[in-house]
């Protein structure tokens, strides 16, 4: 019988086909973003030890009204914040790539293992007016909401050039898009698709943005970190 850390150090590869555990949570994990999360539950205490210890990834499918997603976000740990004596501990998730979940079991640990298949990346095929007035109106937003107190996009900027780094995915970090419409961009196949996705919503929220339900609203979605 295999133990439980050589289950990680065996992942395999079955062309795009890969097996990873799975943590499904109440949120949506994007490619590159970071999120906050408190492990206190045993089987996850156990499953991110070895995620970190072998420096392996694990799954996050959003989970709500007792369904799980079957789109999700592979992540990494990328920070160990804090760690109680009990095992209790603050971390920071990496967001790494999409997935599609092929089929899902419970495991000894008590945690669901999936065989997932990995989206292919397409991020540099879009309309760049398209992809120029979305950055406009989420520098706008940003002003109004944040203040300038997180990062607005600068597309000068090297991390932007020459890289498939996602525009639609980092602009829905602090956008404000409920766990739906987050679940829903997650799902888009491509870049060009995503941002006429952010486009819409721009336009419904822009005209609002003035007020301070919105503004209020806006932050309490906002779980990302820059």
């Amino acid at each position: 019988m295999r133990s439980f850390g050589s289950f990680f150090l065996s992942l395999y590869h079955m062309s795009d086909i890969v097996i990873i555990p799975l943590f499904p949570l109440n949120v949506v994990l994007f490619p590159d973003s970071k999120l906050p999360l408190y492990i206190f539950e045993e089987r996850y205490k156990k499953m991110i030890n070895e995620c970190m210890n072998t420096e392996s990834v694990f799954g996050m499918n959003l989970f709500t009204d007792k369904k799980m997603f079957m789109t999700g976000c592979s992540a990494s740990v990328h920070s160990l914040l804090s760690k109680a004596g009990s095992g209790e501990m603050n971390i920071v998730a990496l967001g790494k790539e999409r997935y599609r979940v092929i089929s899902h079991q419970p495991g000894a640990d008590g945690f669901f293992t999936g065989k997932i298949e990995y989206f292919e990346k397409e991020n540099s095929y879009f309309d760049k007016s398209k992809r120029d007035e979305c950055v406009l109106l989420y520098n706008q937003l940003v002003q109004a909401v944040y203040k300038d107190s997180i990062e607005k996009i600068d597309l000068a900027d090297s991390k932007w050039i020459g890289t498939d780094k996602s525009v639609s995915f980092f602009v829905a970090e602090k956008s404000g898009l409920d766990l739906n419409r987050k679940q829903h961009l997650l799902e888009i196949e491509n870049e060009d698709e995503r941002i006429d996705y952010i486009l819409e919503y721009f336009k419904e929220i822009m005209p609002e943005i003035n007020e301070t339900n919105r503004i209020n609203e806006i932050i309490r979605n906002d779980g990302y970190i820059q």
